[in-house]
């Protein structure tokens, strides 16, 4: 699997091994594909960074090892400015469509990087993808109610509100005709 680039990003699944490097640091992973190592900020809950170690190692390590011919379904996605050669986030899929066709992603930027399109341009970029595989008949995405930002991520690529969900906000974009 090939890395997917837009005007100003690269995004780079990782492979079993890089998600053993993840797993081990971010540092590690970032040397051993000869990036410029990160700082990344988040923006996010406390206790994310740890939420996203957990289902690496328990949901996505697992998928990506049991699913050889479709790991790319499975893993994580770096999100790496290409001028900088810089990781600014992370994005990726929880999985091949259902019998719907239905999948859903997630992702995160780093704060010193929101607020300039990143994330816009890397879900637009990861979102046309998915739409190349003919299974994929709509992509769903959740945001916490008060995520405003994320929101307008999601509507600026087309999406629109499904519902709310426990999580908070579920967001639907279905096949272009």
């Amino acid at each position: 699997m090939t890395p997917l680039f837009s005007t100003r990003l690269q995004l780079i699944p990782l492979s079993e091994s890089d998600l053993e490097h993840l797993l081990t640091s971010r540092r590690a992973l970032e040397i051993s594909r000869g990036l410029t190592v990160s700082n990344l900020e988040l923006n996010a809950e406390n206790g994310f960074m740890e939420e996203f170690a957990e289902a690496t190692r328990h949901f996505v390590l697992p998928n990506v090892k049991a699913h050889p011919e479709a790991w790319f379904w499975y893993t994580n996605w770096l999100i790496v400015h290409r001028e900088w050669n810089l990781t600014i986030g992370g994005i990726g899929v929880a999985g091949p469509p259902d019998n719907t066709g239905q999948t859903m992603i997630g992702y995160f930027m780093d704060r010193k990087f929101e607020g300039q399109n990143y994330t816009t341009e890397a879900v637009g970029c990861f979102v046309d993808w998915l739409f190349q595989h003919p299974d994929v008949q709509t992509v769903v995405a959740d945001t916490p109610v008060n995520h405003v930002a994320s929101q307008r991520v999601l509507q600026k690529n087309g999406f629109r509100w499904a519902g709310e969900v426990e999580e908070g906000i579920r967001w639907r974009k279905s096949r272009p005709a």
